[in-house]
């Protein structure tokens, strides 16, 4: 029997660690975009605060007219000084202010960390333009500005990744001037998502394989153990039940399972099963055998019923069912027979002067001598007394010689007196040939009418009451 090479308990195996991987892949996603955007919250939320600080204490408008100007005022001074101070106090990457014009950005006021005072910079000039920036942060820039709230992006420089925020500079009047932005680093951002996502994929992975461990060893003890035990019982059942020829080899050894699921009831079965086939077919092969016996039966009945007793010629119902045949080749205009109708003499009186046994012998020492002249031709016993010979191919064609043996035979056992009585045997007989438009009931009627005319010429020729 072929064996599977995909085994349940390794397709489960695999399959449950698929299901991990993939769960793992899932959960990292899931954490990373939670967290990460929990993350960005607290930095939008930070940056904003700052934002909002600084343009609360900045006279936009007096800002404004530096910028159309070119000339910084003492409030100019003033904004200088708090940005100054704010870059340091939150540990900002920058803190600056700009507007821009065809692609090219200028400095409306930008801050120094001590770290740069310290090197020696000075602060920014008002209105110098830089063109450090590539034309979509450009972009960016001016998009922040028409904006009526702040935006965020992320910008990588030489300095490290960025995460930038930007409030437009509105005065009083609407005016959309400039921006101010202040800029943080997100590198311990990335690393914290990066170690929160580790640490979430080993957590996973850790619990994943400790409910695949918990989820195959439940398996193995209530789903794929026993169902590989039910398998091999089942394969060394078909194995050793192969060409067996009787019921008795039919066993299933049933595995000992005890799951209290579907496959113990699975088992249990398939047991039944094994037991209702074994008596099923101890049933057929017993209904074979009563059925052969039958048929034994019936054709030895049969078999009875077409031979007669006493003389074991074929009977009445023989000649019967040898009528419908012979029919049936009348019918199909290929028939060519003659019937020999032969009445057997003096058997009342042998039965009444020397007995029944006496008149069985005479019978049957009067068919031995039709057998023996009739060896190629059906004879049949039709009546007590009243015996018929079917003729066809050679006994057909010597049908007038037989005959004439026939009255030869009959007539020497009649004259030979140094016999028993019942062993003088006499007959008369008569026989007809089938002509075309015949059935076989006329054909046996003139026999009848021929045998019954010889035996009133042979009561002539004997001179006496005749033959009964």
């Amino acid at each position: 029997m072929k064996l599977h090479r995909k085994k349940i308990h390794r397709s489960l195996i695999l399959g449950s660690a698929a299901f991990i991987a993939f769960l793992c892949f899932l959960l990292s996603i899931q954490a990373y975009l939670s967290y990460s955007k929990s993350l960005y919250k607290r930095y939008d939320d930070k940056l904003s605060t700052i934002l909002d600080y600084i343009t609360n204490q900045t006279d936009i408008d007096d800002l404004y007219q530096c910028t159309l100007t070119g000339q910084k005022s003492e409030k100019y001074a003033k904004t200088q000084t708090l940005l100054n101070g704010m870059v340091d106090d939150f540990q900002l990457f920058y803190l600056y202010s700009l507007f821009t014009r065809n692609d090219t950005i200028f400095n409306i006021c930008s801050a120094t960390s001590k770290e740069e005072r310290d090197r020696g910079e000075e602060d920014m000039k008002l209105l110098e333009p830089t063109t450090a920036y590539q034309p979509e942060e450009v972009q960016k820039y001016t998009a922040a500005i028409n904006k009526n709230e702040t935006s965020f992006f992320e910008e990588d420089s030489d300095y490290g990744a960025a995460y930038t925020a930007c409030k437009p500079y509105v005065t009083s009047t609407g005016v959309h001037f400039g921006v101010l932005c202040a800029d943080i680093s997100i590198e311990d951002l990335h690393k914290t998502v990066n170690n929160y996502i580790i640490y979430n994929i080993m957590l996973t992975l850790i619990l994943g394989m400790l409910f695949g461990l918990l989820l195959i060893f439940w398996l193995r003890h209530n789903v794929t153990g026993p169902i590989q035990e039910l398998e091999r019982s089942a394969r060394h059942f078909a194995e050793k039940s192969h060409n067996k020829k009787t019921p008795d080899e039919l066993v299933f050894d049933a595995p000992n399972i005890h799951t209290d699921n579907e496959v113990e009831s699975l088992s249990n079965a398939i047991s039944q099963m094994s037991n209702d086939m074994r008596n099923y077919v101890q049933g057929i092969l017993t209904a074979e055998e009563q059925a052969r016996a039958a048929k034994q039966q019936a054709a030895g009945m049969t078999q009875l019923a077409f031979k007669d007793a006493l003389t074991h010629v074929n009977s009445k119902v023989a000649y019967e069912k040898m009528k419908e045949n012979l029919q049936d080749s009348i019918n199909k205009e290929k028939a060519e027979f003659a019937i020999v109708m032969i009445d057997v003499n003096n058997l009342k009186a042998i039965n009444d002067n020397y007995g029944h046994d006496c008149g069985d012998k005479y019978i049957f020492g009067s068919c031995h001598i039709i057998c023996g002249i009739y060896k190629h031709s059906p004879v049949y016993r039709i009546g007590g007394d009243e015996f018929l010979v079917l003729l066809r191919n050679s006994d057909y064609e010597n049908r007038d010689a037989l005959l004439k043996e026939t009255e030869e035979a009959f007539k020497k056992s009649m004259n030979d007196t140094s016999v028993e009585p019942w062993e003088r045997y006499s007959a008369a007989f008569g026989m007809s040939e089938y002509q075309k438009g015949d059935d076989v009931d006329a054909v046996f009627k003139r026999a009848d009418e021929n045998m019954y005319q010889y035996k009133v010429e042979l009561k002539k020729r004997l001179g006496e009451e005749g033959p009964r």
